[in-house]
């Protein structure tokens, strides 16, 4: 690359008002030293989370509790409020709450998980949330235990259509059921907000009834084309 070059380059960059330093290519250093594809951004200019709105989780046909669907570590209602060390570790991060100048952040996020579990209104809600699960699981296990015994693998059939028709009404009610439960939760909510860590820890929560999994289902499903059914 010669200097008529660097000179019509540097022309370019007066007329933009850019400055170009006049080095040629052979007095550049050349770095060995890989460019990292991003840079982690240091706490202070994270973005801070926005406060926690109610997720509400629309059941159909299409979108039904299974017996197979992810844990998320909770079984049963009386895990809804243990926290372990990941759970801990899990409010931390999400309260994006400022330990650094906290040495007693531990202990108040510890009290912080008890209150959430101590008040009475929300204790009632999470059971109620977790009996609407239930609802949906054995509306979901019913069905399909219908469908194995009308349903065709080749053909849509008028008893399957029936079937469909049934439930379709069992989860509208149900879903009706559940829009009316959301509707309290943000104000239920309100008492915890003013803590991260009491307000995560009740968004986990819901989170947990809501993925929770339905129990296995208790039949072998089967079309009636069967040969083998009696």
């Amino acid at each position: 690359m010669d200097s008529r070059f660097w000179t019509s380059l540097s022309l370019c960059a007066a007329l933009s008002g850019l400055a170009i330093p006049h080095a040629s290519p052979q007095s550049r250093p050349q770095s060995t030293t890989p460019i990292p594809a991003f840079l982690p951004l240091p706490p202070s200019i994270l973005p801070q989370a926005e406060p926690s709105k109610p997720h509400r989780r629309i059941y159909d046909n299409d979108n039904l509790p299974s017996g197979h669907s992810g844990a998320l570590a909770f079984t049963d209602f009386s895990e809804v409020n243990d926290c372990d060390r990941n759970c801990f570790d899990q409010i931390r991060q999400l309260s994006r709450a400022s330990v650094a100048t906290n040495s007693n952040w531990k202990r108040d996020l510890l009290r912080s998980l008890d209150t959430v579990r101590n008040d009475p209104d929300w204790q009632l809600y999470l059971h109620q949330l977790y009996d609407l699960h239930l609802r949906f699981c054995q509306i979901g296990e019913d069905k399909r235990e219908e469908l194995s015994h009308v349903a065709d693998p080749h053909n849509v059939t008028s008893g399957e259509l029936a079937v469909d028709d049934k439930y379709d009404a069992k989860f509208r009610q149900a879903q009706a059921s559940l829009e009316t439960l959301f509707s309290r939760q943000r104000g239920l909510q309100q008492k915890f907000a003013a803590n991260a860590y009491s307000l995560q820890f009740s968004q986990l929560q819901v989170s947990r009834i809501q993925n929770a999994p339905c129990a296995q289902s208790r039949y072998t499903a089967t079309g009636p084309t069967d040969v083998d059914d009696p």
